[in-house]
């Protein structure tokens, strides 16, 4: 098994010399069998070794077994040992997490305080098939029928290609003792009944079902990488052109869907929201995915809106620059001429500057706002106005609104009524518009 080992290492280009490995090493057959291949391999590949364990606080008596053993396993091989105690049970309450979720955080947030250049984990093919029946039973694509990856970012697992029962054949020919988790036996877990109930039973009709599974996933991981590739290339040419992402193949559109959200959200939605979000390419549309999120295809775009803090806001208006939750609202003073140099925009807002008599606030809107449009003649409400705008939902409560003393004149998009608005006998103008996702009139 070693050789397997040291093949797979070098494969994957695991380890460069000199480096510092933190190992996780729990006690159990696969822990034990790495430490000990990794000690046998260590010279030869110059590496620094240190074993770290995570007591949990959960499996009393079991626990400090494991602990014990794990710390007599390193005293024996020469191995530096670092041990830590969580309290599982109230950590996951308090994070809103399940135990076993929040052991594993808890392992990886150990390992990483290591500050090791690498962390080696255990992972076998054998759990690799199970994790990919896992992802098949829920329903998944070409990623998640890869398996665990032998490589991810600073993880390594040297034992991905070795079977289960491999790793009990090397135990048993180096005479090495490991601990047993009595939880294993229990198919009161997915990963447990899996291996119960549907590997063995595979196994028996087939001794090398695990060996073929392991190269199909091998084969789907290296698919997998080519049409990321391909959807990375795509994106860095064509951005997020719905309509040029709505002509691609149907595989390649959906790689570039996740990518795209992954991208821009840090996690890829199930294949049902991938399905959503293709079907509204060229319709428009919104979709919200779990957690809460939107992602949304307007003007040709998908867009991957974020929520505005509602946080109001109210202050005297004049020139400069002001910070606002949706962007930075730019107040010019300009002259005649300098106006009418300037490129129309619909986001901006114009005053007659020698009419104006009261002191002019800016706030954000408030329910049951309402204006004189003068350009259309008319009383509308701002949420009319603000729809016709096309003005985004989670932007519309902190959208800026213009008042002259206690009248509301005005906001962007419109144009205020009587002697304020500017005519042919203007001097000047106070011209306001937002930097940003909206621009109001740009300089030729």
């Amino acid at each position: 098994m070693e050789q397997k080992v040291l093949q797979t290492i070098q494969k994957y280009r695991m380890f460069a010399a000199g480096e510092s490995v933190a190992v996780a090493v729990s006690g159990g057959k696969d822990s034990t069998a790495l430490l000990l291949a990794l000690v046998h391999l260590r010279r030869q590949l110059d590496l620094r070794l240190i074993a770290v364990h995570v007591h949990h606080g959960i499996r009393a008596g079991e626990a400090e077994r494991d602990e014990a053993f794990v710390q007599q396993l390193c005293a024996a091989l020469g191995v530096p040992f670092r041990g830590f105690h969580f309290d599982v049970p109230r950590l996951a309450k308090a994070r809103g997490i399940g135990l076993e979720e929040c052991g594993r955080q808890l392992r990886y947030e150990a390992l990483e305080s290591i500050g090791a250049d690498k962390i080696a984990t255990a992972h076998t093919l054998s759990d690799s098939i199970e994790t990919m029946l896992f992802h098949l039973s829920r329903g998944s694509g070409a990623k998640g029928l890869s398996g665990i990856p032998p490589v991810r970012g600073n993880i390594v697992r040297p034992l991905i290609a070795c079977t289960s029962d491999e790793v009990v054949a090397y135990l048993a020919e180096h005479h090495q003792a490991f601990v047993e988790d009595s939880t294993n036996k229990e198919d009161i877990y997915a990963r447990n009944a899996l291996r119960h109930r549907v590997v063995e039973p595979l196994k028996a009709l087939n001794p090398a079902f695990e060996a073929n599974a392991g190269k199909a996933m091998e084969i789907l991981a290296a698919q997998q990488a080519y049409m990321e590739a391909q959807a990375q290339s795509f994106l860095a040419q064509n951005g997020a052109d719905a309509a040029k992402i709505a002509a691609l193949p149907q595989a390649l559109q959906s790689q570039v869907l996740r990518c795209l959200c992954a991208q821009h959200l840090g996690t890829v939605p199930e294949y049902r929201h991938i399905e959503q979000l293709a079907a509204i390419l060229e319709s428009g549309g919104q979709v919200q995915i779990n957690g809460g999120a939107l992602i949304r295809v307007r003007a040709g775009r998908v867009e991957f809106p974020q929520p505005v803090q509602e946080a109001a806001y109210s202050f005297a208006l004049r020139e400069g620059k002001f910070t606002l939750p949706i962007g930075t609202l730019v107040v010019k003073k300009l002259n005649c001429k300098q106006f009418e140099n300037l490129k129309i925009n619909r986001f901006s807002f114009a005053l007659d500057y020698d009419t104006i008599k009261s002191d002019l606030i800016c706030r954000n809107r408030h329910g049951g706002d309402r204006f004189y449009d003068g350009r259309r003649r008319l009383h509308k409400s701002l949420k009319k106005h603000l729809s016709e705008m096309a003005v985004e939902p989670e932007r519309r409560q902190a959208f800026p609104v213009f008042l002259s003393g206690e009248t509301v004149i005005g906001t962007l998009g419109s144009s205020p009524a009587g002697e304020l608005a500017p005519s042919r006998q203007t001097k000047s103008v106070l011209y306001i518009y937002l930097e940003g996702d909206y621009h109001g009139r740009d300089e030729k």
